[in-house]
């Protein structure tokens, strides 16, 4: 009878522990180390090439077109380009965004960009072209970066 009255004790005493326990307050690491700024990064639905070939030549010109949308204001669009293992990315070429145009289609601004093919050093060579949207409030966007897989990297083989 004795060790009933004690384990009905010991069941009450783990019971009341649970529940002050949780009345306990969790840290939140990332409430406490966040500022809501209001800002927005641009986004970018899709970075793809029109005249998609498995070679290009020198001087040929490849069509790409940049879908995206920033509901803050846009500064530039920065177009990139490098020859895989020769060089680090160099700026192609900046845009503005009002050289940009709404696509009824997709519901998003639409960049066509006209890409000369340099002159490579090697037989057959890979250039990596990348596109930065880049907002008034200082965030960016890069197509290598961006969420959706269709706005990933494009690397393009060049031959002689």
């Amino acid at each position: 009878m004795k060790t009933l009255a004690i384990m009905k004790k010991l069941v009450l005493f783990v019971a009341v522990g649970f529940l002050m326990m949780s009345c306990l307050e969790e840290d939140n690491w990332l409430e406490e180390n966040i500022e809501e700024t209001g800002n927005q990064y641009p986004n970018i639905s899709d970075f793809e090439i029109e005249n998609l070939q498995d070679e290009y030549a020198e001087g040929e010109t490849v069509q790409l077109d940049l879908l995206f949308w920033s509901e803050d204001p846009i500064e530039e669009i920065v177009f990139r380009d490098s020859v895989v293992n020769e060089s680090a990315q160099q700026v192609y070429s900046r845009f503005s965004p009002d050289e940009a145009s709404f696509s009824e289609a997709s519901q998003t601004d639409s960049l066509r960009i006209e890409y000369q093919i340099p002159t490579v050093p090697n037989d057959t060579s890979q250039i990596n072209l990348e596109v930065e949207i880049v907002n008034q409030n200082g965030l960016s966007m890069t197509n290598v970066d961006a969420d959706n897989i269709a706005a990933g990297p494009i690397n393009i083989t060049v031959i002689k």
